[in-house]
């Protein structure tokens, strides 16, 4: 049976569909890299899902680091472990594994590696934070992002949205596995008048 690999050509070469993951050794070996530094987070590692690329690896006798020390919605601390990681482990490349927090908390500490004036991460948002405290910081990074999403044309409002919707919603975002990352706790009724004011 033949497996066609599919692909795409961006800045690098994507690939997807059935059977990808299988190219990971041949793409290593013919970079030429030496050792990999593998983000990924605990539960992936703990159901087996970055056993299916270290396995891979394992087979071809290629050298690798894990690092799972990723919480979801990285804090900048998590980077910054993560950079401090990957630089102890002789790594000379990085693999990904896993959803939007691994991939990012891997995407900013492959930034930092390649460039160190983004050490603080916080300068990663766009946003000058010399001498601001956590709270002007905050102000700052999250004033950033709503005039990010006015200039992209992210609508302000959810025109569709029902008050009869506010309770089921306030409640999924709370329950969200995401939600201990956000920059401010909140519970149940900070979403439902979060949901009211978008309405």
């Amino acid at each position: 049976m033949i497996i066609a690999v599919n692909r795409f050509i961006l800045n690098g070469i994507s690939y997807h569909g059935k059977g990808a993951i299988n190219e990971i050794p041949g793409i290593i070996e013919a970079k030429g890299f030496k050792k990999a530094f593998i983000a990924t987070d605990p539960d992936l590692l703990k159901f087996g899902v970055t056993k299916k690329v270290t396995d891979l690896m394992d087979k071809a006798g290629m050298a690798y680091e894990v690092y799972s020390d990723i919480k979801p919605n990285p804090t900048i601390e998590n980077v910054q472990s993560g950079v401090k990681a990957y630089k102890e482990s002789g790594a000379d490349y990085m693999i990904a594994v896993g959803g939007g927090s691994s991939m990012d908390t891997g995407k900013a500490i492959g930034i930092i590696i390649n460039n160190p004036e983004f050490a603080d991460v916080r300068s990663l948002e766009g946003v000058d934070t010399q001498g601001m405290d956590q709270g002007a910081y905050r102000k700052a990074a999250i004033d950033a992002v709503r005039r990010l999403s006015v200039d992209v044309g992210i609508p302000t409002k959810l025109e569709a949205l029902k008050e009869e919707d506010l309770q089921f919603l306030s409640e999924s975002a709370a329950a969200d596995a995401c939600a201990p990352g956000n920059p401010k706790e909140a519970g149940v009724e900070d979403f439902v008048e979060l949901f009211r004011k978008l309405m």
